[in-house]
């Protein structure tokens, strides 16, 4: 059996103490993998992830932390050099060994189907970006298949609807992608985790595929995910 644990939205300081708080409610296993799905820090600020992490560090002291960058983790090259345990993953694969079989998380920001106000004004290149991201997603989750026995898709932004219901669904477009939800439909990895919606719903399922919403502020806990058999996922909170 192989357990993965995953959080996002911690928006350090912000949440610091709703993130002291679900840890120390943990009572799971040590989880080979822990997955942080963005919007770690507020506003750039990539020394306030520092606490956060050492939390979560002294926490999971065997587990191998693997993250991809939220919206407000735009001061990238800072976070990987103050944070160099997390393995960082922008649109690239990373595999791992863990008990039970090999674990690869496809990671990315994600994609969305409209820029925000804010990023047409200061990056509408980034349009291109969330067309072709999909695809080049869908591609390495199926060479991912291929290598490693379990297939984690990773990412930010929200990758369906009905995890971000409870949102004003006027700010849909600006939540989720739903070009990156039909390509789960057809690429089908075994879980997809996100973040970003702080008032969506915790769980969905996406042509058989579980999707959970780990933003902290809504569910308010560390999330596990066992994995247990070949290819075979129990999830749960």
């Amino acid at each position: 059996m192989t357990l993965v644990a995953a959080t996002g939205d911690i928006h350090s300081p912000r949440y610091l103490n709703l993130l002291i708080a679900a840890a120390g409610s943990w009572r799971g296993d040590e989880p080979c993998m822990v997955l942080l799905a963005g919007d770690l820090v507020e506003k750039g600020r990539a020394e306030a992830f520092s606490p956060a992490f050492k939390l979560l560090r002294e926490k999971f002291s065997g587990s191998v932390f693997v993250g991809v960058f939220g919206n407000e983790d735009w001061n990238r090259e800072a976070m990987v050099k103050l944070y160099p345990e997390v393995v960082w993953l922008d649109d690239s694969v990373f595999t791992g060994d863990c008990s039970g079989g090999t674990v690869a998380v496809v990671g990315s920001t994600g994609a969305l189907d409209r820029l925000t106000p804010w990023q047409r004004r200061n990056m509408p290149w980034v349009l291109d970006v969330f067309r072709r991201r999909p695809r080049v997603l869908e591609g390495l989750l199926r060479e991912a298949r291929r290598e490693a026995d379990y297939v984690v898709l990773l990412t930010h932004y929200g990758v369906a609807r009905a995890t971000i219901v409870g949102e004003d669904p006027r700010i849909h477009p600006y939540l989720y992608s739903s070009a990156m939800e039909r390509m789960i439909a057809r690429a089908r990895p075994d879980v997809a985790v996100h973040a970003h919606a702080h008032n969506g719903k915790p769980h969905a399922l996406v042509n058989g595929v579980p999707v959970y919403n780990v933003s902290l502020p809504l569910v308010k806990r560390i999330v596990e995910v066992r994995l247990a058999g070949r290819r075979r996922l129990d999830a749960f909170f």
